[in-house]
C-alpha cells in the first residue's frame, strides 16, 4: 500500500504543476507536426523519389 500512496501522491503532484501540463502540450504539438510530414510524405514520397531518380539518371549520362 505505501508503494501505492508514493504513486498516487506523484500523480497529484504531477496534476497540480504548470510545468507538467506545458510538457504534454508540447508533446501534443510535436505529434501533431510529426503526423502532417508523415502525411505530406505518404502524398509527396514518390514524386520526391521520381525526381531524385531522374536526377541521377542524368548525372550519370552526362559523366559518360
Amino acid at each position: 500500500m505505501r508503494g501505492r500512496s508514493r504513486v498516487t501522491e506523484a500523480l497529484r503532484r504531477f496534476r497540480r504543476e504548470q510545468s507538467g501540463a506545458t510538457a504534454i502540450e508540447y508533446a501534443l504539438i510535436a505529434a501533431l507536426i510529426v503526423l502532417a510530414l508523415m502525411g505530406a510524405l505518404s502524398v509527396y514520397g514518390n514524386t520526391a523519389g521520381g525526381l531524385y531518380s531522374n536526377l541521377s539518371n542524368s548525372v550519370v549520362t552526362a559523366l559518360r
